[in-house]
């Protein structure tokens, strides 16, 4: 019996009250045990159960195990369904889905009806499609379905994180069955390249052992590296396998499966084996200790890819692979006394990510970023990039609305700029339909024709033409089928002008031999320097062309400004001309150009930020740029105090505080000095706090981007930081034991807005300034409307507060109104859930 089985008692008490979250490690049957039993639970007898997973290859193999212990084909009971491939029928009952299945579900019917349960498995993982379902999710609930439950799952979770958005619900924890698991440290540390490492811990330890080994290394170059060296090393002693997600299903099943001949495996995986996975016969764990993470750098609009050290959650789960099934050694590349500086969790998805599709779902849903109920919100950099992005391809209006292109490209689901393309494409034609079919089934395949060495699109096609039965076909054909065309010959003169219309924010120009400018204005070039004459050798048609349109393109060197371009086509200016007019710009650039909001000096004719044309005036040079800035700023302070600098609703806050305390400290006996924050002070100061981190800036969105809280955080020492938390906190501790803003005023007011129910209990009133300071309490109704203000709680409970409490039972029967709230237990809660 697995452990898991000793919580659903209590589950199934939670899921009819309510929502729950279930606390499991790996091996206790979360994901295996628990959902069949909530098969069997009368209650979901009518019903669906989602049962949403981060990943594909997780989907499909929980899918395998559940309908095999029910003595079943996948597709009956248990089905599942990701991008491109449905295996359910209308006998399905517990549905896995993954990918943003679930978002596509709450768009077209946010009833979502005929769904009794949604899970969130392995929710540790912080997909943004996890994050964004259950922001949705709540709201279906607080609005149209009130009687779906939710349960959220995992094996390490950030409890206090997803306690924001889910206040109150109860925690279900279970231990696991796993088998001991002995940690083994290297302690030295070597310069030698990880493949290498990893090649050598792997056969010095391979005969110390009798089963299989797992080792994780942080990406696909590294695990073909490491497995070709070790086929080379071992020869017929060991069974080789590759485990990473571009690779073709059957390959992650012999995998993840015994080998059929009885030999020892060592499956080479990324951190796609760390959770949900159960590998055969694993007995030993080689951990390199790095991961790659495909992070989005928001100032270029390109996506990243780092390679970074894992956290100390990851850790726990791949370690916790070795010990399944039989008792394991994990040996870690990593001395042991560097294992506590690891962050213990992994940054969430929705941080680190391109946001374009989140942010169109957002607008399709109605709802504003700032709106949902998420557990970590997108910085308004990371929202503006994606509106940039989305307004460029036409799928959002001027006011960040849904156009019905952005609709369109919404329901045929995938990369925005895939789907922008294909729509777009139907104003040309039906041929370039057609080809625009072949290009999206050649950006998204996991076999994109690796025969050819160039990056042009072009050559690719070609050899898609002549090879009528590669892989990719059936993709092209899927396409073909979901836009309701007819294969057609394909007109490849239009290859660029069809990647424009869906990446125009990836236009490009070349600068240099084999080096581009993009119209975001990041860079692009089509290897490293390294690799310049092999690339030079097969990209001669690009480098012939002046423009290019890039579809594809990574950073992998963070010392580097310029991207690796992938896939690319040339595209003439004429033609950017005639089908891009309003993408072409011209200004008389000055020293500080309002309408512009930056610092320039030429005059010029550009292209997004790819200049065309130019007479020069000479760019600023960087003491010229920190003059204009320092000029700028100090006339708009003058003018405007404070308000003229773009700061965040915290910074303005930190101002306030220093500048109360500042006062406060004038008056008393405290000889801690704290730093001049008034208009006056930081103007006085600009050269110290601000103007250093303008020298390489130039516009006023980069200056909008500052730390600022950071900036003005670091004229305070650690002494003045602590005297100002104990004088003026930035939160206060209410007596549901949750810490609620406080909001500083400039004419000295500190004001806590809170529920009522929330204060229940207090019988004292709060005070700052060790007491000289009374905090105002603005009791909010249910709803978050005011009922009452007052710095004078315990006179309230006594007082005004029985008609309050009459009225609000009429018009709020479901909460908690206690005719002795100065003694009544605090909640969040209705009377049902208390």
């Amino acid at each position: 019996m697995l452990p898991v089985t000793q919580i659903f008692p209590a589950l199934n008490a939670n899921l009819d009250a309510g929502n729950a979250i279930v606390v499991a490690p790996p091996g206790a049957g979360k994901s295996t045990a628990l959902p069949l039993y909530l098969l069997k639970m009368s209650r979901f007898a009518n019903s669906k159960i989602i049962m949403l997973q981060p990943r594909r290859v997780a989907a499909r193999n929980i899918a395998l195990y559940l309908a095999k212990q029910l003595g079943e084909e996948v597709g009956r009971t248990v089905g599942y369904r990701v991008r491109g491939e449905n295996k359910t029928s209308a006998a399905t009952r517990l549905e896995i889905v993954t990918e943003g299945i679930l978002t596509r579900m709450l768009q077209s019917s946010p009833e979502l009806p005929g769904v009794g349960l949604v899970i969130f498995d392995e929710f540790h993982e912080r997909s943004v499609h996890a994050d964004f379902s259950l922001a949705l999710c709540l709201e279906v609930q607080q609005a149209l379905r009130d009687d779906l439950p939710l349960l959220v799952m995992s094996a390490t979770l950030d409890i206090e994180a997803l306690q924001k958005v889910l206040p109150d619900v109860p925690i279900l924890e279970s231990t696991g069955r796993a088998f001991p698991v002995d940690i083994q440290h290297i302690e030295k540390v070597s310069k030698l390249p990880i493949t290498t490492q990893i090649k050598n811990l792997v056969l010095s330890v391979f005969r110390q052992h009798q089963h299989d080994i797992l080792v994780f290394l942080p990406g696909a170059f590294e695990i073909k590296k490491t497995a070709a060296e070790l086929a080379s090393a071992l020869g017929e002693d060991a069974a080789i396998h590759m485990l990473f997600s571009e690779l073709k299903k059957e390959q992650q099943q012999d995998a993840i499966l015994p080998d059929p001949h009885g030999k020892r495996k060592i499956v080479l995986a990324t951190n796609i084996a760390e959770t949900s996975l159960t590998i055969e016969g694993i007995e030993v764990v080689v951990d390199s200790g790095i991961e790659k993470r495909a992070i989005f750098d928001v100032r270029r609009g390109i996506t990243q890819l780092t390679t970074q050290k894992i956290s100390q959650a990851s850790a726990t789960q791949r370690a916790g692979r070795a010990g399944r099934l039989m008792p394991g050694t994990c040996y870690r590349l990593w001395p042991k006394e560097q294992h506590h500086r690891l962050a213990r969790q992994s940054a969430p998805e929705i941080l680190q990510t391109d946001l374009s599709g989140f942010v169109l779902e957002a607008s399709i849903w109605g709802s504003a970023i700032e709106d949902l109920i998420l557990i970590d919100c997108p910085t308004p950099a990371q929202v503006q990039q994606a509106q940039n992005t989305l307004r460029l391809a036409g799928l959002l209006d001027n006011g960040n609305k849904a156009t019905k292109l952005g609709r369109d490209v919404n329901r045929l689901g995938g990369n925005v700029h895939v789907a922008a393309m294909l729509f777009a494409s139907e104003k040309l034609g039906v041929a370039q339909q057609s080809l625009a079919c072949a290009i999206a089934a050649l950006l998204e395949s996991k076999d994109p024709l690796p025969n050819s060495g160039s990056v042009e699109l072009y050559e690719r096609l070609m050899l898609l033409k002549n090879q009528s039965k590669h892989s990719i076909w059936p993709l092209v054909r899927q396409w073909h089928a979901k836009l309701g065309i007819e294969l057609q010959p394909w007109p490849l003169e239009d290859i660029g002008l069809l990647l424009g219309l869906g990446f125009g924010q990836w236009i490009a120009k070349q600068t240099a031999k084999g080096r581009f400018l993009l119209a975001n204005g990041s860079g692009a070039s089509l290897g490293s320097s390294q690799h310049h004459a092999q690339s030079h050798d097969s990209n001669h048609a690009i480098l012939a062309c002046d423009w290019v349109v890039v579809c594809n393109m990574q950073i992998t060197d963070k010392q580097s400004d310029n991207a690796l371009i992938r896939y690319a086509q040339g595209i003439t200016l004429e033609t950017l001309q005639k089908h891009f007019p309003d993408a072409f710009t011209e200004r008389k650039d000055v020293v500080w150009d309002m309408q512009k909001q930056k610092i320039s000096a030429s005059l010029s004719r550009h292209f997004g930020s790819i200049q065309v044309s130019n007479t020069p005036l000479g760019s600023p040079p960087k003491d010229r740029a920190l003059l204009t800035w320092k000029g700028l700023l100090e006339t708009k302070l003058a003018k405007d105090g404070l308000a003229a600098i773009p700061l965040d609703f915290r910074s303005k806050q930190l101002i306030v505080r220093v500048e109360l305390a500042r006062a406060f400290l004038n008056k008393s006996a405290n000889k801690t000095p704290l730093p001049d924050l008034s208009a006056a002070g930081l103007r006085s100061s600009i050269y110290h706090w601000l103007l250093p981190y303008l020298e390489d800036k130039t516009s006023w969105q980069q200056l909008i981007n500052l730390p600022f809280y950071q900036l003005l955080s670091n004229l305070l020492n650690y002494q003045q930081l602590s005297l100002l938390e104990e004088l003026l906190p930035e939160n206060w501790l209410i007596p549901t034991g949750r810490k609620a803003a406080l909001e500083y005023s400039e004419q000295g007011t500190a004001t806590l807005s809170v529920r009522m129910q929330e204060m229940y209990g207090l019988q004292k009133h709060p005070v700052l300034l060790n007491g000289s300071l009374a905090i105002t309490c603005e009791l909010l109704s249910p709803a978050q409307r005011p009922l009452q203000t007052t710095q004078d709680i315990v006179g309230f409970w006594a007082g005004s507060y029985v008609p309050i409490q009459k009225e609000m039972k009429g018009r709020y029967p479901r909460h908690f109104w206690p005719d002795d709230p100065a003694h009544a237990k605090a909640t969040a809660a209705t009377k049902k859930k208390m």
